[in-house]
Order: C-alpha cells, then sequence, then structure tokens
C-alpha cells in the first residue's frame, strides 16, 4: 500500500508545478534584468517534503510529499566581495593620487616646454644671453642692463605664474576632496537606510533582493573612498526568528564602525580653535595677549567652545556617534577621530595630495624616493629654487670693493688687514677662513644694491618664494644697475671698466648649489641636503621627481585596476546573468512543468477509472 494517500499525489503535482512556474518567473526575471547595471542573479531555493513519524506501513517504502518553494535567493561569492573592494580602494587612491598629478605636471613638467627646454629654463638661458651681451657688445651699460632687467622680470613672472597656478590646483582638490567628503557621507546614510527598507522587508517573509542589490552597489563604490570590512550578521527579531544584519567598519580600525543596522554615522573635517597669534604664556592674565583662541569677532578668549574654527591644516576627519534616521544615538556609540592609516583610499590619496611635504616635512626622515609627496611639496621645490636664485643673484650684485691688486678695501680705500696673518692682506679669489670673513664683513665696503626682492614694494629680500619674487624697487626704477666690476683704481677715483664681477655672476649660472629645507623653512627643518646642482638641474630635478611620481602611480594604478577587473569578471561569472544558463533553465522548468501536469492528468485518469469503472466489469 502507497505511504500517501491517491489525493496526496494530486499536493505533489501540484507544488511540482508551483515550483516550476516560480523557476519560470525568477528565470524570466534573470533575463529581463540581464543588462541592469548592479543586478545580482536570482534562483528559486527548493526542498524536498518528507513524512514525519512512524511509518503505518512498516513493510512499504517511505515516499516523499513533493517540493516546497523555501525562497528566492541571490547567487552571490562573499570572497569575491572582500578581493574586489581591497582593490577598489587601491585603484580609487591611485586614480586620484595620478589625477591631482596630472594637474601639476599640466603647470610645472617642463618637458616639450619652450621649443624643446622648459619656459623657466628658456628664459633663464635667455638671461644668460642678455648679461653675456652686457658683457661683450659695445654698448651704454644703461640700455643692457634694461635688457637684462626685462629679462629678469619676465623670469619672475614665470615663477609668480606657476605659484598661482599650483595654488590653483590645490583649491580645486580642496573642492574636489570636501565633494567626495559630502558624498561619501550620502553613500553612508543611503546604505544605513537602505539597511533599515531591507528589515523591515525581512521580518514581514520579503527577501528584498532588488534592495540588496542596490546596497551592494553603494558599498562598491564607498570601497573606492576608504578600505572597508563589511560584516554579515543575523539579528534576533523574536520568536526564534531572525534577520540579516549588516555592519560595515573600518578595514584597519576595527574600532570604528562607519554603519551598523539602522544606525550610521557622518564624517566632517576636524574643526580647530582659532589660536591668537599674539599668544604669550608669560602676559599678565588681564593682557589679552594671554588668551589662547581668537572669536568669530577677533575677540580673544581661553574658552574652546567660543572660540572661532577653522579647519585642520592636515585635513583630519572625524565621525559621529551612530545614529538612526530620527536621531537616536546607538546606545554606547561616541564619535572620534579616523586614524590617517585607516582611511586608505581615494579620501587618503587626496588628503596626502594636500598636505605631503615630502622632503620638506618637518620629520621627513625617509629615504628621498620613499616620501610621499603632494601639491606642498612641489609648491616648496619652486619656492626653493626661486628663493636660491634670488639670494645667489642679489650676493655676486653686492661685491666687496677691491683694487687693481684684488685687495678687498674699507669704505675708504684702505686694504683690509689679515687677522689670521698679521702684516698681510685680505685678497679676492682666496679661501677665507670664518675670521676672515667676520673681518671681512665688519669693515669691507659692498658695491651695488638687491636685485630681487619679495613682492616687488621694495628691497625686502626675506621670504622670497616663487608666489613674490621680483625684482627690487631699487632695479625696477633704474636707481640701481647690475654691478658690472668691483674693481676701483688705485688712487680710489673712478670704477675700473673691467667685467670681472659680471663674469662672476655668469659663472652662478654654472655654479653648484646645495639646496636644504631649512634653507627655506628655517632652522626646526632638517639640514640634510636633499639636491646638489645648477639652477637648471634642480628645475630638471623638480621635472624628474615629478615624472616618476606619476610613472610609478601610473603603474600601480594600472596593475591594481586589471586586479580589479580580472575579481569582478570572476564576480560576474558568479553573479551575472548568463543567456545560455537562462535558456537552458527555460527548457528545464518548462519539461518539469509540463511533466508536472501530466503527473496531474494521469492522476486524474486513474481516479476516473476508480471511481467510475470499479464494479462494473463482471456484472
Amino acid at each position: 500500500m502507497s505511504t500517501i494517500s491517491t489525493f496526496g499525489a494530486f499536493t505533489t503535482a501540484r507544488l511540482g508545478m508551483t515550483a516550476s512556474m516560480m523557476g519560470l518567473n525568477v528565470t524570466g526575471n534573470n533575463i529581463a534584468n540581464i543588462n541592469t547595471s548592479g543586478y545580482t542573479r536570482q534562483v528559486v531555493d527548493q526542498i524536498s517534503l518528507k513524512l514525519n513519524g512512524p511509518d503505518r506501513y512498516a513493510n512499504n517504502p517511505r515516499v516523499g510529499q513533493g517540493t516546497l518553494v523555501t525562497g528566492i535567493s541571490q547567487l552571490r561569492d562573499p570572497y569575491l566581495d572582500i578581493r574586489f573592494r581591497d582593490e577598489q580602494s587601491s585603484v580609487g587612491a591611485m586614480d586620484s593620487k595620478l589625477s591631482a598629478l596630472e594637474q601639476i605636471a599640466a603647470i610645472i613638467d617642463e618637458v616639450a616646454k619652450g621649443d624643446g627646454n622648459g619656459m623657466i629654463e628658456k628664459q633663464i638661458n635667455d638671461l644668460i644671453q642678455q648679461l653675456q651681451s652686457f658683457n661683450t657688445e659695445n654698448a651704454s651699460k644703461e640700455e643692457f642692463d634694461s635688457l637684462v632687467r626685462s629679462s629678469a622680470s619676465a623670469l619672475c613672472t614665470l615663477f609668480n605664474n606657476y605659484a598661482k597656478d599650483l595654488e590653483g590646483v590645490r583649491d580645486n582638490l580642496d573642492t574636489s576632496f570636501r565633494q567626495d567628503l559630502t558624498h561619501v557621507n550620502e553613500l553612508l546614510e543611503n546604505i544605513r537606510n537602505l539597511n533599515e527598507s531591507i528589515r523591515n522587508s525581512e521580518i514581514h517573509g520579503d527577501s528584498a533582493l532588488e534592495m540588496k542589490d542596490q546596497r551592494n552597489t553603494l558599498i562598491d563604490e564607498l570601497s573606492q573612498y576608504m578600505k572597508i570590512d563589511v560584516i554579515y550578521s543575523q539579528e534576533p527579531i523574536g520568536a526564534g526568528k531572525y534577520v540579516q544584519k549588516l555592519t560595515i567598519k573600518l578595514a584597519d580600525d576595527s574600532q570604528t564602525t562607519l554603519v551598523d543596522g539602522n544606525y550610521g554615522t557622518q564624517l566632517s573635517i576636524r574643526q580647530e580653535p582659532k589660536p591668537n597669534p599674539d599668544y604669550d604664556e608669560n602676559a599678565p592674565e588681564t593682557d589679552p595677549n594671554s588668551r589662547k583662541y581668537l572669536t568669530e569677532n577677533g575677540d580673544t578668549t581661553n574658552n574652546r567652545n567660543l572660540a572661532a574654527k577653522i579647519d585642520s591644516p592636515d585635513y583630519s576627519l572625524d565621525y559621529s556617534a551612530l545614529v538612526d534616521k530620527r536621531g537616536r544615538v546607538l546606545e554606547g556609540s561616541a564619535g572620534g577621530h579616523l586614524a590617517e592609516g585607516a582611511i586608505y583610499g581615494s579620501l587618503q590619496a587626496s588628503r596626502e595630495m594636500l598636505t605631503a611635504e615630502g622632503e620638506f616635512a618637518a620629520d621627513a626622515g625617509q629615504a628621498k624616493g620613499t616620501v610621499i609627496r603632494g601639491i606642498p611639496y612641489y609648491q616648496k621645490a619652486l619656492d626653493a629654487l626661486a628663493n636660491q636664485f634670488a639670494e645667489v643673484m642679489n650676493e655676486a650684485n653686492r661685491p666687496y670693493r677691491v683694487d687693481s691688486e684684488g685687495y678687498y678695501l674699507t669704505a675708504d680705500g684702505q686694504k683690509i688687514q689679515d687677522p689670521d696673518n698679521p702684516g698681510q692682506f685680505l685678497k679676492k679669489d682666496t679661501a677665507l677662513s670664518d675670521l676672515q670673513q667676520k673681518e671681512l664683513d665688519r669693515i669691507g665696503q659692498r658695491l651695488g644694491t638687491v636685485l630681487f626682492s619679495n613682492a616687488n614694494t621694495g628691497d625686502d629680500t626675506t621670504g622670497i618664494t616663487a608666489a613674490n619674487i621680483s625684482i627690487s624697487n631699487s632695479w625696477s626704477t633704474g636707481a640701481s644697475r647690475i654691478t658690472t666690476t668691483a674693481v676701483v683704481n688705485a688712487d680710489g677715483s673712478s670704477p675700473s671698466t673691467a667685467n670681472d664681477n659680471l663674469t662672476h655672476i655668469l659663472a652662478q649660472f654654472t655654479t653648484d648649489f646645495t639646496y636644504r629645507p631649512s634653507d627655506l623653512l628655517g632652522e626646526d627643518y632638517s639640514d640634510t641636503p636633499y639636491f646638489t646642482g645648477t639652477f637648471q638641474e634642480k628645475l630638471a630635478d623638480i621635472s624628474s621627481i615629478l615624472g616618476n611620481d606619476m610613472s610609478t602611480t601610473t603603474t600601480m594604478l594600472e596593475n591594481y585596476y586589471s586586479a580589479a577587473l580580472e575579481i569582478d569578471t570572476s564576480r560576474d561569472t558568479v553573479s551575472g546573468v548568463d543567456l545560455n544558463d537562462e535558456a537552458a533553465n527555460l527548457m528545464q522548468y518548462q519539461k518539469s512543468y509540463a511533466a508536472a501536469c501530466r503527473l496531474m492528468t494521469t492522476l486524474d485518469e486513474a481516479l476516473d477509472k476508480l471511481i467510475n469503472d470499479t464494479g462494473i466489469v463482471g456484472r
């Protein structure tokens, strides 16, 4: 005897038809979404039904009761998702860095500019040519000085324009960084909202697969900006039932939670109290200079809460407490500061390009090839060149007065005694000891004036950078000119017509100079040389470092992108819709539906025979 009733077989057939129809519907949905971005292939989940309890007829085999559709699920490989998102953070970082470097290169990359030479190098060569003409041509000094001055002014303008354009790139990147931060917050909020919607759907029995696709797409996008860990867990909702819970943490900072189920955080640039530039800890309490901070209206205060706020110059990021859509704070959650290394991705790369100073950093103890260089590095490298050039040219145009024999002279025309060798005198073109140089500095007569100053507001030579370098006020107004000679006649009457100092000035363009961070930034920075060479070689070094940074970043971007593409292809193999597979499924479900229908027909015929024909035979 059968272990199920005859009428129970109809249930088996009905369940088979239902499962096949569900399979056809899911297959049709897969085919319809074959071109839908982020769509994950869906499958029907089925189980086999069987009898419970002891069999009444022990000698008969047990037969199941058909199939039951338990739900619809997605085909995804969590391991591939993890790998893809890790690579995405690297792709995002290198892409952001390369974009910034390309903008820098459009400004200061001297290759292929200026008819084979860089624009600045071309102008330096023009200045050399004008100085050489000054040295050799028989023309008035005023005329040739004017030509030199015009060439020098054009060089200053190039430095100024390069510095202005670099600052423009930094401003643009600052805007982009803030926009990216806003977008990240939107992603976090949308993921949190989807978490809540998915949770509510699962409570009511809906698997919410389409919303999970949306969430996965957002998570993939978020991984471009920062390296994250995505954690799935089961949340109890009572009566032994569970729903899925999604949590997102920073990959390298497990203590920092960005999204926790229905709760999410928001990121912001750290705000710091605005310091009082005149603050003096030794000032009396009644003195405004004893107060550390400034308020919005410019008053001074020691109250951090009353102080005006400024964005952190290092673009440090804070995160808020975890809150739901109603603003309720998750118990035990609190905001804090994001560790800089923890946000590796596009955000971190942009932050580094905005702040990294390379060899000019106060703590730059790394080798030259391993330090991180952002826009500030290239700004300071250009500043260092402009500062060194101005200092050298100013010094060269202010020679010490010497007689026709080369002895240094005082203002009244007297030879200067050698402090190291009594009875002898200090002479040009000899190496001087520290004591000899100090004596020369004390009483030696300097000729000429400075050629370059800051901002063309006078003859001030302090703080010269690429942004403010200009020809000095004295030179621009014609009050002074290039000092061609340091030699005077024996009687001290009138200067010689020799060009010895002009030759000295020209020699500076073929002289190697050493560059140190402390030369530009002061004694708090390293005295270790990071480059030695001529002006032109220093300019070429800046372009060379930029080229190496771009080449390295491009190579890394290509490698990361290839790896991400390969993983994404593997993900698509698992999760993507394949027409061949779906066509096979259509045939499979069509045949299974037809078979279930045939079973139903067969059972109907058997019952008809049983009911209508039993007992008739033999009458």
